[in-house]
């Protein structure tokens, strides 16, 4: 579990990001749309045409990609959650018909074998490795066999990671971060019984990785 001032950096962090009152977190806020929607766009092609979906994002934040996936199916059920109740506060004004609940990620108040597509946005990273597997595995324990696991984290080679992140030293405003490698990201999905896994990279600075559950 992530210790308790991590999660107080993400409820202020959200707290100033809904409020866009901040230049910098105006900036954030679009920023969000790009990547959000390309995202999306890449877990909806790896899912093939679907009637209908359930949807779960985990550390969802503001569930931008959620509200893009929303868009792609004729019908879906989507599941937000996230341990900030600020963040839960901004999904629910933003689309009041999401599931969106305060929880924990390393156990889904969700049944096993109920989702369609599940994944995470920049959650997995603010983790040790072990962690992060054990946050990946309850994913995977809700999703259905065959269904889809997506997970997006910073990646360790890019321009943005070597240069931009480190510039801001002790004031990067996302907390503590271990970004992976693209093979790596590969692995350690691997490892975690996922199949057929592709690692895209999204606009030369973040991974995402997709994978099916075994049958």
């Amino acid at each position: 579990m992530a210790p308790a001032n991590t999660n107080d950096i993400w409820d202020s962090f959200w707290a100033i990001h809904a409020s866009k009152n901040d230049l910098f977190h105006r900036f954030l806020w679009l920023v969000r749309f790009l990547f959000s929607s390309a995202y999306s766009r890449q877990i909806a092609r790896a899912t093939g045409k679907l009637n209908s979906a359930n949807l779960l994002e985990v550390g969802c934040g503001s569930a931008r990609t959620l509200h893009y996936l929303d868009r792609t199916y004729n019908s879906c059920t989507c599941y937000a959650l996230d341990l900030s109740p600020q963040a839960i506060t901004l999904v629910h004004s933003i689309n009041p018909k999401f599931h969106a609940a305060i929880s924990n990620a390393f156990f889904l108040p969700l049944e096993s074998n109920q989702i369609d597509v599940s994944f995470s946005i920049g959650l997995i990273e603010h983790f040790t490795r072990e962690e992060a597997g054990q946050i990946v595995s309850e994913k995977i324990r809700v999703t259905k066999p065959d269904g889809l696991v997506a997970i997006m984290v910073p990646w360790e080679s890019s321009v943005y990671n070597l240069i931009v992140r480190k510039a801001f030293g002790k004031h990067w405003p996302f907390g503590h971060e271990y970004p992976f490698h693209r093979n790596e990201l590969a692995m350690f999905m691997q490892s975690l019984t996922l199949q057929e896994i592709k690692v895209f990279v999204i606009y030369g600075t973040t991974l995402l990785g997709i994978g099916r559950k075994k049958s």
